[in-house]
């Protein structure tokens, strides 16, 4: 399950240090993989796109250790929070590859 981030921040800096220096407690609490974007044209708004097995696993680790992460962050402002579930994905010289459900632990797509 994807969960996708939109935010808008003033210290993109110590948001990505945040990411890397809570990296391992994010993986232990089930999260496979962490994106995230500054915008070109608008450098305060933020994206960010978090892989978990399932909605339960992710909302566990968010009400525990969410509103540390956020502190650690800086000043930033969540605009949007969403889940999702279905997805397709294509890499060059690679078949199309689908998805639906909760991930198998550490598999991407299936």
């Amino acid at each position: 399950m994807l969960v996708v981030f939109r935010a808008t921040g003033q210290d993109w800096a110590t948001f990505v240090e945040t990411l890397g220096a809570y990296s391992s407690e994010v993986e232990a609490a089930g999260c496979q993989r962490i994106e995230a974007y500054r915008n070109r044209r608008h450098p305060d708004e933020w994206i960010m796109i978090q892989e978990w097995p399932d909605k339960q696993v992710f909302d566990s680790f968010a009400d525990r250790q969410g509103p540390d992460l956020d502190r650690a962050a800086g000043w930033l402002k969540w605009k949007d929070v969403s889940t999702w579930e279905e997805g397709v994905s294509w890499l060059p010289g690679q078949p199309l590859s689908t998805r639906k459900g909760a991930a198998e632990p550490g598999a991407l797509h299936r």
